[in-house]
């Protein structure tokens, strides 16, 4: 009996000895195939011991840009708002770091990461020297304090990751004296999908301000609070954004002037699917209250909406324009002809509702809004480039429209009052109540108001 007992006891110390390098194998060949990943992408990946145990695995990683090429088509392939900030920042001359650690038990699957930024690319570092040494230095003891780091737990079973940013209250300050204030706290964020390329992300942030002195007495400051996110992707243009805002704050001031935006309870839903090579897009915003100042004046605006589809965009035009905005730049001939490369493959647009409850400009009284409805159709056309050169009116007839205007009165009056020629409408307009209606429509290049020729 006793010899059987020491048997059984030896085979359970046996397998208790093998769990954790057996636990170890599985996690190592998950990190492992990510590592690969990056390596495939322009990113030379350095690694050491962390000071591992038996039971437990801890390394430490350091990521270094080798192929800018190679990491921005792999960032291209992704929707903008489905990249991590530390996998761009690496196109920002930022070498990231990572501590990962993992139990070497069988049963776990669970991986600890913490990721930020450890230096700057040499370059980086020299430039930023030559420019102002003494924020350098406050630069570089920020990054050995770990100022700007994730906290991650990574479920590597159920691809599924939980974690915060660290708080970030700090002051730098500029050569000439000048100050700027970055405070970001309890940001928290969960998601499903490899930490390099999520399916979905949900985030929160409590506070994120910056308040900045700038040369020639000029200052910014932005302020966002209780900032929530939804994110869903499953390809490039397919995806689903919701953000969710309690108050946006923003001021700008120089020597030729200044501008203030405040703003409360903002909603914004976006969501895009491709289909058969098109593109369907959906927007949904809402802003309860609306502020904004300058030297020229106010405008002050209550219950802001807008809900609108875009359907029908042809993929490969839009990839086109993509490209050539990014490289030759938006306002350029060369993004300006794929813009027309996308017209000519037909679309159609559908403002469901642009309205507002109630609006104030300047020195009016509050006025009752406005609330408007839009359809475009733009048949396809090959041709339509060529057609616009030899003259720009006949692309008319590849636009069909129907837009109904509802103004209040005390509004149409005041644009009236404030807008030359504006008389003129007069004889186009519909009055119905408090109302003043106008119905556009544009068919075969003929424009009508209310059943009238223009």
């Amino acid at each position: 009996m006793k010899k059987k007992l020491l048997i059984i006891g030896a085979i359970v110390v046996a397998v208790l000895a093998v769990v954790p390098v057996v636990g170890n194998v599985s996690v190592t060949k998950v990190v492992d195939n990510r590592i690969k990943m990056l390596d495939e992408n322009g990113i030379k990946v350095e690694k050491h011991d962390n000071g591992s145990t038996y039971t437990q695995t801890k390394t430490h990683y350091e990521f270094i840009l080798e192929d800018p090429e190679a990491l921005q088509k792999y960032i291209d392939s992704l929707s903008e708002a489905q990249v991590p900030a530390y996998v761009s920042a690496m196109l920002d001359d930022v070498v990231m770091g990572a501590d990962v650690s993992y139990s070497n038990m069988l049963v776990a699957s669970s991986v600890t990461i913490e990721l930020y930024p450890v230096a700057f690319t040499q370059e980086a570092s020299e430039r930023m020297k030559a420019e102002d040494a003494g924020l350098y230095t406050q630069m570089v003891q920020m990054l050995d304090e770990k100022t700007f780091l994730y906290h991650m737990d990574y479920d590597v079973a159920g691809s599924t990751f939980k974690g915060y940013i660290k708080d970030i209250d700090k002051t730098i300050t500029f050569q000439d004296g000048k100050n700027a204030k970055i405070l970001f706290t309890s940001a928290t964020f969960t998601g499903k999908g490899t930490l390099v390329k999520p399916e979905s992300v949900l985030f929160n942030v409590k506070n994120a301000d910056v308040d900045f002195a700038l040369p020639e007495g000029a200052k910014m400051m932005l302020k966002l609070s209780d900032l929530k996110s939804s994110s869903d992707f499953s390809a490039k243009y397919s995806f689903n954004l919701d953000y969710k805002l309690s108050s946006f704050d923003f001021f700008f001031k120089d020597p030729a002037g200044e501008l203030q935006v405040d703003a409360t309870d903002i909603e914004m839903r976006s969501a895009s699917i491709v289909t058969d090579k098109k593109m369907d897009s959906s927007a949904f915003a809402s802003v309860k209250t609306f502020k904004m100042h300058d030297l020229n004046g106010s405008m002050e605006v209550d219950g802001l909406f807008v809900e609108a589809d875009l359907k029908g965009i042809d993929e490969a035009a839009y990839l086109a324009f993509q490209k050539a905005s990014n490289q030759a730049g938006p306002s350029s001939q060369y993004t300006a002809l794929a813009a027309l490369g996308i017209v000519s493959k037909g679309f159609s647009l559908d403002v469901k509702r642009l309205s507002t409850e109630n609006i104030t400009i300047k020195d009016s009284e509050k006025m009752a809004g406005f609330s408007h409805k839009l359809h475009l159709t733009v048949k396809p056309d090959a041709a339509l480039i060529q057609t616009i050169q030899i003259s720009p009116m006949a692309a008319a007839n590849n636009i069909a429209l129907d837009a109904n205007l509802k103004f209040s009165k005390t509004l149409y009056t005041y644009i009236q009052t404030h807008t030359p020629n504006m008389k003129m409408l007069d004889m186009y307009a519909e009055v119905v109540g408090d109302d003043v209606l106008f119905n556009l429509t544009l068919q075969d290049a003929q424009l009508m108001i209310n059943g009238k020729k223009l």
